[in-house]
């Protein structure tokens, strides 16, 4: 076979390498066209300037009026602060009154000293426990139904800034006022209520409060039974202890009387 000329392809290289030179051309024409067109961040970014001028306006009342809602918040929290700083002051001067020896004589000045911070600052912490120490000045004085209403208010707002400790304090102290005042029934649910807080220190008194409440009430035998719950309940410490085991020693049959009146209520 007779070999190939190089003079006999050299016609299809020169054809492939001018269609390679036009392709390069085509591609480069492509490009060219393609960066003519409008780049798609400016387009957007002129788009954005475009609608803020249109709508200035309305982009400054909504900055003005953010700045005022935050310049409200501020100063309303600021206020809020003085008041209960307030509040505290007011509550430390009265209760300096409650623990001065001549305790008897500056009862009156107390009381209404307390009433009007409970008045003037209702919303405070503070009026919680000022709540809670006319409680207790009503309670002392006799005034068992003013305690109770006094220990009750006391009692909803500590249920809402969740303190445990002083939410078990005032709830026995609502059992106290309801058994003082010869609600032993709803004395008896305040007690029941108490046994169920996290507080156990709280549970030997509870006890006391529904043993006591039973007696008064001619139910000896339920009285039996809650103080040997009682005893048998590992939380009640040892001062509890030794004063229901006194209860129970008087409760025993051959001592127990027909129409008994019942001890007064030992609040501590």
């Amino acid at each position: 076979m007779a070999p190939v000329s190089s003079k006999a392809i050299e016609p299809s290289t020169r054809v492939s390498r001018r269609h390679e030179r036009e392709s390069g051309v085509a591609e480069q024409r492509l490009s060219r066209k393609e960066i003519r067109q409008p780049d798609q961040f400016i387009s957007f970014s002129v788009q954005i300037i475009d609608w803020t001028k249109a709508h200035t306006r309305y982009l400054i009342y909504s900055a003005l009026g953010i700045l005022v809602v935050a310049a409200l918040l501020t100063g309303w929290s600021a206020w809020q602060k003085h008041r209960e700083q307030q509040a505290e002051i007011a509550l430390y001067e009265a209760t300096k009154l409650i623990n001065v020896s001549t305790r008897t004589t500056n009862r009156s000045q107390a009381i209404e000293q307390l009433q009007k911070l409970v008045s003037d600052y209702k919303s405070t912490p503070a009026a919680a426990l000022a709540y809670w120490h006319l409680g207790h000045l009503y309670f002392e004085g006799g005034e068992y139904t003013a305690a109770l209403t006094a220990y009750k208010q006391a009692q909803q707002r500590f249920t809402k800034t969740s303190l445990p400790l002083m939410l078990a304090l005032v709830a026995l102290d609502v059992g106290y006022a309801q058994e003082a005042s010869s609600s032993c029934d709803q004395a008896i649910t305040s007690f029941e209520a108490v046994l169920q807080l996290p507080t156990h220190w709280s549970r030997g008194e509870a006890y006391l409060g529904i043993g006591r409440c039973h007696e008064s009430t001619g139910a000896p035998h339920k009285a039996v039974a809650i103080y040997q719950r009682a005893l048998s309940d590992g939380e009640v410490n040892e001062v509890t202890r030794q004063a229901i085991s006194e209860h129970l020693a008087f409760l025993q049959p051959h001592t127990q009387e027909p129409g008994q009146e019942a001890h007064p209520p030992n609040k501590p």
